[in-house]
């Protein structure tokens, strides 16, 4: 198999011109911002999406979608809601879900989430028990995540350059 790069954007233009179809390939890419921490950590985890057919959707996976995401072009978040042909996502290190958009608008979802040496099977029942019960907390998230959001913002002060 040959291996060809891509950016997400080239890769989402060839899945948005033929969704669904077997000539559609997956592809690994690094996630760049932290909405879905602590499963997945920007510049850290590498992501294998595939495509995805709107039939094969369920909630709880992991989901790839044109968005107006801080910092890009492209969201991946979790499917949290679907009604009809709508669909609403909630990234995992976020306080609150996204709006409603189309089903249709959906890319591809993650399957894979490699993180050094171990690999996350996001299909795995170890795994999406994990993935329930952290989102059984959203309405504690912002206690949880407090610590993460206190270091990282600790870095950025901290950083050479910075002045005070």
């Amino acid at each position: 198999m040959e291996k060809v790069s891509l950016s997400v954007r080239e890769w989402a233009e060839c899945v948005s011109h033929d969704p669904g179809n077997e000539s559609s390939f997956p592809i690994w890419f690094r996630v760049t911002g932290n909405s879905m921490y602590p499963f997945i950590r920007a510049y850290m985890d590498d992501i294998l999406l595939v495509p995805v057919k709107q039939d094969e959707l369920k909630i709880g996976d992991i989901v790839l979608f044109p968005g107006k995401c801080k910092g890009g072009d492209y969201c991946l978040h979790r499917l949290y809601r679907m009604d009809g042909d709508k669909v609403q996502t909630f990234g995992d290190g976020n306080l609150y879900p996204d709006g409603w958009f189309p089903k249709a608008d959906i890319l591809g979802k993650a399957v894979l989430i490699k993180r050094g040496r171990i690999s996350i099977d996001c299909e795995d029942p170890k795994w999406i028990r994990r993935f329930d019960r952290w989102g059984s907390l959203w309405k504690i998230r912002r206690f949880l995540l407090l610590p993460f959001r206190i270091v990282r913002k600790m870095k950025r002060i901290l950083r050479p350059g910075n002045t005070v």
